[in-house]
């Protein structure tokens, strides 16, 4: 009963394994298309390169998610055999119970042996005890024959479950192999990417400084916006009588603004993505660049990889704050969410204006496709009641 009381518990760990296995077999498909288009352009690009890299990434976690299938399949083959002895042990002694029973039947098994037994007795009240007691017998017999064919209907499924299990295993453990020899060959890729691309340090180098470059006119962009913003709520908000002015009065929110707010907080970690499909090429903060060596990039956001001419949406609802134009990198979408504003940028086009109410995984705009790489962009940034102004990682908030 103890094995079996174990297996609700194990029952749902390996359907948490079951479903990140899923969905990781499902970023690889994506990633695995992003990559043989980037392919397709006859020439190692840096986006190939991090493509490769979140691909090793994610089939290095598919393998580690199939080691924990593994184990917790290997733990209840052992449970099965552990519950299969006990079932035989309980099969046995329900039998020798039963023949025991079977044995004083056939002793008593004539009706004048059964008379005598109870016309024997010194009393009525005793005969009566006996004659309940032959009934009782006769009973038990029926009954034992029951859990005897139970038992023998439970072991039969037990084992049949342990053979199911041990075929999943043998299967999945082909599987992990299979994926190790592909991780295996990513990592051959990359590294042939990565010898092909330091060939062109010259123009990566210039790139990098190009894209620097935009990336410090989007955030001092995002910045003026947003001061904006908080220049025009502190102006419309009532002064208190007898209150001094103070370059750190707080930003004040309308009730319909705290309310989106505070939804916008309770679905932290629940946001969809910014793109139907994608992969995440940069994360948020500094990270090393991916071909040039002891450089680091500071990233003020996600960037995510996807096809050309892919659709960016908003990943909550709100209002469109500002529409930006960086020359060279195309524009972006700001969206107010209380004191949270959401950027989408890297846009070729937008599909909003300034004002206007968009809902959740509303399209924003067209993700823009520069020297054969389409990257959306997304930032999150949070106004503090005195106006300071934070950087906010994407990743936390958006569903993984």
């Amino acid at each position: 009963m103890l094995v079996l009381g174990l297996m609700p518990a194990y029952g749902q760990s390996r359907k948490t394994l079951e479903k990140k296995r899923d969905a990781l077999d499902a970023q690889i498909k994506q990633t695995s298309a992003l990559i043989e288009k980037a392919r397709s352009e006859q020439r190692s690009t840096q986006q190939q390169v991090q493509l490769l890299e979140a691909q090793i990434r994610q089939r290095q976690e598919l393998i580690n998610t199939m080691n924990a299938e593994v184990g917790r399949m290997d733990q209840a083959i052992q449970d099965s055999r552990d519950s299969i002895r006990l079932l035989e042990g309980n099969l046995e002694e329900l039998r020798a119970a039963y023949a025991r029973m079977v044995q004083f039947a056939y002793m008593n098994r004539n009706a004048y042996d059964r008379l005598s037994y109870i016309f024997a007795a010194e009393s009525f009240a005793q005969a009566f005890r006996r004659s309940r007691y032959l009934d009782q017998l006769a009973q038990q017999r029926r009954q034992q024959a029951e859990l005897i064919g139970q038992a023998q209907v439970s072991l039969a499924a037990k084992v049949e479950s342990l053979e199911a299990t041990r075929k999943e295993r043998a299967s999945l453990l082909d599987r992990q192999m299979g994926e190790a020899r592909k991780l295996t060959d990513d990592k051959k890729g990359q590294q042939t990417a990565l010898a092909d691309l330091r060939h062109e340090e010259g123009r990566l180098t210039k790139t990098l400084k190009k894209q620097e470059a935009q990336r410090r006119e989007l955030a001092a962009a995002i910045r003026k916006a947003i001061e904006a913003e908080i220049a025009k709520s502190r102006a419309t908000t009532p002064k208190t009588p007898g209150a001094t002015t103070s370059a750190k009065a707080e930003f004040s929110m309308t009730p319909e603004a705290r309310e989106l707010n505070a939804d916008f907080e309770k679905n932290r970690g629940k946001l969809p993505w910014p793109v139907d499909k994608g992969t995440v090429t940069s994360r948020f903060g500094k990270q090393p660049h991916p071909v040039l060596r002891g450089i680091v990039i500071e990233n003020n956001g996600l960037d995510i990889g996807c096809m050309p001419g892919a659709q960016v949406r908003a990943i909550f609802r709100g209002e469109v704050s500002s529409v930006i134009v960086i020359p060279g990198a195309g524009k972006a979408v700001m969206v107010s969410h209380g004191a949270y504003r959401t950027v989408y940028s890297n846009l070729r086009d937008v599909a909003v204006a300034k004002g206007d109410k968009v809902d959740t995984k509303q399209v924003v705009g067209t993700v823009m496709t520069e020297e054969g790489a389409s990257t959306a962009h997304i930032e999150i940034w949070k106004i503090g009641p005195d106006g300071q102004l934070q950087k906010v990682d994407p990743e936390a908030w958006i569903a993984q």
